[in-house]
């Protein structure tokens, strides 16, 4: 036998052991009660008789059963055939238990006592088989009830690790595909700029590259705090500046205590880049961004004056928000959007 293997079965068997143990001194308390109920005192030599027997008894039954639905598992899996695997297991603890306890009561009564056989199966007996019977059933709901919270808890975190990874991947695949967004979008701007005003070209592409290189340095960390976004977000809105110049306006309202607040890296970037894409603005109708923190979440808005020009766009930029959050177990990013204004609730962390 393989050591593995070998290793494998003996945790099993000492997991059996413990759960037997933890029936036995159920069934031992239970009696003891019973018995203080009927006297008014405890006898503690009857009870002392009643736990050898619970142990005599109730250790290999409750082994003797956890090996059978250990077998009926890969069978009939309760992700599966649950009533196949509650009618089964109900009808196999039965015959297995009433055998076992036979079998038990053959060698204490007939082999150590030195009864005759006959008084295994006598009518004077009967009603230690209809109590064996009771009992068993109580155990047997127990042990069912035991393995199929198992179960359930099992598929719970399988299902959660799964949503993970899922939203792991998709994660990485927004993180890739808005980088070089940004940068796609930015030499456009420098595009015009070098046309239009070289000099200013080469202050914007200065400021790109600080920009970029922050970018860059977050582009692995889940999240950063709110003073360093707001920071940032004012760095990338002057560089946009410097192409659209008063057509957009920034507004603050952020509490001081709120500063070191965190939420997830780059969030500002592709909120800002969002109202900058999908709105018409001019220097009579600039594009107002307003961040504010209320009620310990960190709102961003602006007026919308919708471009008719512009292609649906798939709001990669939000569902990458939304999905941060969720990974982080967040799931309050609240969007609002009407005729006159799109808002986004973000969460402090």
């Amino acid at each position: 036998m393989k050591p593995q293997k070998k290793f494998k079965q003996v945790n099993r068997f000492l997991k059996d052991m413990k759960i037997a143990g933890g029936i036995v001194l159920i069934i031992s308390i239970v009696t003891v009660g019973i018995n203080y109920f009927l006297m008014g005192w405890i006898n503690w030599e009857v009870v002392s008789q009643q736990i050898l027997y619970n142990t005599y008894y109730g250790v290999p039954l409750s082994i003797i059963n956890g090996w059978f639905f250990d077998y009926l598992e890969p069978i009939y899996p309760w992700d599966e055939q649950p009533r196949r695997r509650v009618l089964w297991g109900i009808i196999g603890s039965f015959l297995i238990t009433m055998a076992t306890i036979f079998l038990l009561n053959i060698i204490l009564w007939s082999w150590i006592w030195g009864d005759d056989f006959s008084v295994v199966y006598s009518p004077e007996n009967r009603s230690f088989y209809v109590i064996a019977v009771i009992i068993t059933v109580v155990i047997s709901t127990v042990l069912h009830a035991i393995s199929f919270y198992k179960e359930v808890q099992q598929e719970k975190q399988i299902n959660a690790r799964l949503r993970q990874e899922k939203l792991l991947t998709e994660l990485n695949a927004l993180r890739a595909h808005v980088d070089p967004h940004f940068l796609f979008n930015s030499f456009n701007v420098l595009s015009g700029l070098i046309d239009e005003d070289p000099e200013k070209a080469q202050t914007f592409l200065a400021g790109l590259s600080k920009i970029y290189r922050y970018i860059l340095e977050q582009r692995n960390t889940e999240t950063t705090t709110l003073q360093e976004e707001i920071a940032f977000a004012k760095k990338y809105l002057s560089l946009q500046k410097m192409r659209f110049e008063d057509s957009i306006k920034l507004e603050l309202a952020i509490e001081e205590e709120l500063q070191s607040k965190k939420i997830p890296t780059l969030t500002l970037q592709l909120l800002l880049e969002n109202a900058i894409k999908h709105n018409r603005f001019d220097e009579r109708m600039p594009l107002r961004i307003e961040l504010k923190t209320e009620a310990g979440q960190l709102i961003v808005q602006n007026n919308k004056l919708a471009r008719t020009n512009l292609e649906e766009g798939n709001k990669i930029g939000l569902r990458n928000i939304q999905d941060r959050y969720a990974l982080m177990g967040e799931h309050g990013v609240e969007i609002v959007d009407r005729p006159e204004i799109f808002m986004v609730k973000l969460p402090l962390l």
